[in-house]
């Protein structure tokens, strides 16, 4: 199974720039967008999806679409250009659970896809520059859903977590040791986290190597060698499905400020 987690910042910005046909060409068997940043029919509209009058019709098949051989599921929120999740998916999912807790997901930040005997959660977790107690609060949230999910089934969590866990995840750990993004409190978060039972991936393959997955749009044209760069973007597994870990790739893009997370598993999809 290849799975992807990629904050693609903007589908209009994205697209225009080849991330439709990298996504055709990396065939992974889901793909968790974060920050789709339109609203649902401006998305559909760019894959040439039909606007369905019920959620779950994205089940149906339908013809001369881009992506076709993907189920598109969108949460794209009710803030227009701001936030919003999407996934594609090979399989079709058993059930779709938006947002977190029965709570309205105004922002179209979470949803979770039910297959067999496997959950997938795709989230964008608040930045947390002027919200950052909403993000903490949310975080702590996000948290027990995840739990209570690995209670239940193998679990996998895309994220882009706007956590810096560790000093080997940013470029300037000293410079950055008071900013958002790798406050103490907010590593805590994420310690807590893995500390229920969760694993990296991205670590398990990267070991002690440094790892980044966003940097300034003003590194692009300069091989990402300028500014500060941090590993926002995340693939968690539970620890039993950590033994089918079987490699993990950060591929440095220009569709956004981010970098994409394709990790493969030893696991029937």
């Amino acid at each position: 199974m290849k799975i992807v987690t990629y904050n693609i910042n903007g589908i209009r910005s994205s697209t225009s720039k080849g991330l439709l046909e990298w996504i055709e060409s990396e065939d992974a068997d889901v793909v968790c967008i974060q920050e789709v940043r339109a609203r649902e029919e401006v998305a559909r509209g760019i894959l040439h999806d039909e606007i369905a009058s019920e959620q779950f019709s994205f089940f149906e098949e339908k013809k001369d679409v881009v992506l076709e051989k993907y189920f598109k599921i969108y949460n794209c929120g009710n803030v227009a250009g701001y936030a919003g999740t999407m996934v594609l998916s090979k399989k079709k999912p058993n059930d779709v659970v938006f947002g977190i807790d029965g709570e309205e997901d105004v922002e179209g930040r979470c949803m979770t896809l039910f297959f067999d005997n496997l959950a997938i959660v795709n989230c964008y977790v608040p930045n947390g520059g002027t919200r950052l107690d909403f993000k903490l609060e949310y975080f702590k949230k996000l948290t027990n859903h995840l739990h209570k999910l690995a209670r239940k089934t193998r679990l996998i969590f895309c994220s882009d977590a706007n956590i810096a866990h560790t000093e080997l995840d940013l470029s300037h750990p000293k410079e950055c040791a008071s900013r958002t993004g790798f406050l103490p409190v907010e590593r805590n978060l994420m310690t807590k986290l893995l500390n229920g039972n969760f694993c990296d991936v991205v670590r398990i393959v990267f070991k002690d190597q440094k790892a980044y997955t966003w940097r300034s749009y003003r590194s692009l044209g300069v091989g990402g060698g300028y500014g500060y760069k941090y590993r926002f973007d995340y693939v968690l597994v539970d620890k039993e499905t950590a033994t089918k870990i079987q490699n993990c790739a950060i591929f440095d893009l220009p569709f956004s400020d981010h970098m994409p997370v394709v990790a493969t598993l030893d696991l029937n999809f």
